[in-house]
């Protein structure tokens, strides 16, 4: 498959907390159903770290360059890996990196170079393992100039309603929309105890400098941050 194969509708490219950037693109061509993120980054080398890279068009794409070099590539689980094999195709260079759990979901896509756990460390990213969640996906801690972000992906959705028929399947059937929060579909594939699940989004709401968490569908969280993380937990 080719990049414009998998060029579907997206947003700008948007800094949504400074050093932040986020980029909304669509899951189909025709720009409906079940919106997802990309979050980039600058590193300290001064290239730049992609969370679930979406492709993008080629306006896009040069702004996203001139943040510069794309260097990592995180694919943060078995379900977003769709768009990883054509951003390696176009950054050879691309060190393609994924979670020790879902190496062997992604690298039926991409081949994976390292385990999160192993490779993010030495760019200055903390790799965290939520408590209660299944072997499945990891939370990022992404520092900034004044604190830090954290990224997750499916654990927390972050979605407000949408129109058509995919809104009462996501409201109803999967209650994804209208909260930032576990999901029903997240709690049937994800959760492992969600007692510890909760204490442990307790801790990072906790945490000082936290600025915002970014999630692969939703809106980032930017106000009353720790607040809505401590909501979040209550209701799992």
């Amino acid at each position: 498959m080719t990049w414009s194969k998998h060029l579907f509708p997206h947003g700008p490219l948007t800094e949504v907390i400074p050093g932040i950037w986020q980029v909304t693109g669509s899951l189909r061509p025709a720009g409906d159903g079940l919106p997802r993120n990309m979050v980039v980054w600058k590193l300290p080398d001064g290239g730049v770290c992609i969370h679930n890279g979406v492709v993008l068009d080629d306006k896009t794409q040069a702004e996203l360059e001139a943040l510069g070099t794309p260097t990592v590539l995180i694919v943060p689980n078995g379900f977003h890996r769709s768009d990883a094999a054509v951003y390696k195709a176009r950054y050879p260079n691309l060190t393609v990196v994924a979670p020790r759990a879902a190496i062997k979901a992604v690298a039926k896509v991409v081949p994976v170079d390292q385990a999160c756990e192993e490779a993010l460390p030495a760019y200055s990213i903390d790799v965290l393992t939520p408590d209660g969640l299944k072997p499945s996906e990891l939370v990022y801690k992404v520092k900034t100039a004044t604190g830090h972000v954290l990224l997750v992906t499916d654990m927390l959705f972050n979605l407000d309603h949408m129109p058509g028929v995919i809104d009462w399947i996501l409201r109803h059937i999967t209650t994804s929309t209208g909260h930032f929060g576990v999901t029903r579909l997240g709690r049937w594939l994800m959760l492992k105890n969600g007692v510890e699940l909760a204490a442990w989004i307790h801790k990072r709401a906790d945490e000082p400098g936290l600025q915002g968490v970014g999630v692969g569908h939703g809106a980032v969280v930017v106000d009353d941050v720790a607040q809505q993380l401590h909501s979040a937990a209550d209701r799992i």
